[in-house]
């Protein structure tokens, strides 16, 4: 599993920190003098316009891509005001004021993805009321090594699936986890929570890894059976899991305990059922969902570090955009500050 990094921006000098961590951590991915000259000023530009437009400044991300392919993943989020005119932002040499969007052009044309949404701060009776805020702007960039960018195939996970994964603050090891492995025409997505947090979570989660990556091809049934009898020595855990079956357009999803799974399709949201139980401990009759796998749809499975709250119709539009940067904004309105939480979107 990738470790995603994270940097706070509040003021000028967070953005000297920022790039500087930065620069370091794509130097030892291997880009060359001139990408890392591009990369730096990716981050100042970012990095600047938090400072100067997002009221209460922004969080700025950065890991490696989700697949084989190398190359730098950077994402930024903030609660701020929104950027009004999204189009006109990104063009180069456009700033708005009042809003993040001083340097997207530059930015879009020196990464090799580039990936933006927003949404405006809006006061109102309804807005008044909400539990939660929906406005600010998520940024989501990647740059390749320069081998990988004519590797389509090797960039094909990272376009697919979309995942935020992070331990409970304050410990350094992550009691979720998630998982994805493809055979032939079926792929194996998951999501785990070890119960709790800390390392006995984290010994609960990786154990339950250990043993979906022995599927071959297996019923999901069999897969969880297999699972729970693997994990008696351990606290336990809770797991959805997902296989989507390209061949026959079918997607089939079995879950112990409580993980979140919705499939978002054009006019329904379908959201199977997991059992009662928890991996290791109790296993009840074990129930697998199958419905049809339909062109365009979007599968969010969660850990309950992410509040389930959250409705799709909040963000209008977003479904349109990289599952990496939905992966994002969910994480950032809805992760909970006393736990480990994971999301992954698939699509």
């Amino acid at each position: 599993m990738r470790s995603i990094h994270s940097i706070e921006i509040r003021d000028d000098a967070h953005v000297g920190t920022a790039r500087r961590v930065v620069h370091k951590f794509a130097s030892g991915l291997g880009f060359d003098d001139k990408e890392l000259a591009q990369i730096d000023i990716v981050v100042q530009e970012i990095g600047t316009n938090a400072v100067r437009y997002a009221a209460a400044g922004g969080w700025l991300h950065y890991t490696t891509p989700l697949g084989e392919a190398r190359g730098l993943e950077l994402f930024y989020w903030d609660i701020g005001p929104g950027i009004y005119d999204l189009d006109r932002a990104i063009r180069d040499g456009v700033s708005t004021s009042g809003s993040l969007g001083a340097g997207l052009g530059a930015v879009r044309r020196l990464m090799d993805e580039f990936d933006v949404y927003s949404t405006l701060r809006v006061t109102s009776r309804i807005s008044l009321h909400e539990r939660r805020t929906f406005h600010g702007t998520a940024l989501m960039v990647r740059k390749w090594i320069v081998a990988e960018k004519e590797s389509a195939e090797s960039r094909l996970e990272s376009q697919r699936f979309g995942i935020w994964s992070r331990p409970h603050p304050g410990e350094d090891v992550n009691g979720d986890a998630y998982f994805i492995r493809k055979r032939n025409q079926q792929t194996l997505i998951a999501v785990i929570d070890g119960l709790g947090h800390g390392a006995g979570a984290c010994e609960a989660a990786t154990c339950a890894l250990d043993s979906l990556d022995e599927w071959m091809g297996e019923p999901l049934d069999e897969v969880l059976r297999a699972a729970h009898a693997a994990l008696r020595s351990t606290r336990g855990a809770v797991i959805g899991a997902a296989v989507i079956d390209e061949a026959n357009n079918r997607f089939h999803y079995a879950g112990v305990g409580n993980v979140m799974v919705r499939v978002l399709c054009a006019d329904q949201t379908i959201s199977p059922i997991s059992t009662n139980g928890t991996l290791g401990a109790r296993l009840g009759q074990l129930r697998v969902w199958t419905y049809p796998w339909i062109a365009g749809a979007t599968l969010v499975l969660a850990s309950d570090g992410v509040s389930a709250s959250w409705d799709i119709e909040s963000y209008p539009g977003i479904l349109r955009h990289s599952p990496q940067l939905l992966a994002g904004v969910l994480m950032r309105d809805y992760g909970r500050a006393a736990d480990d939480a994971t999301v992954l979107v698939a699509r």
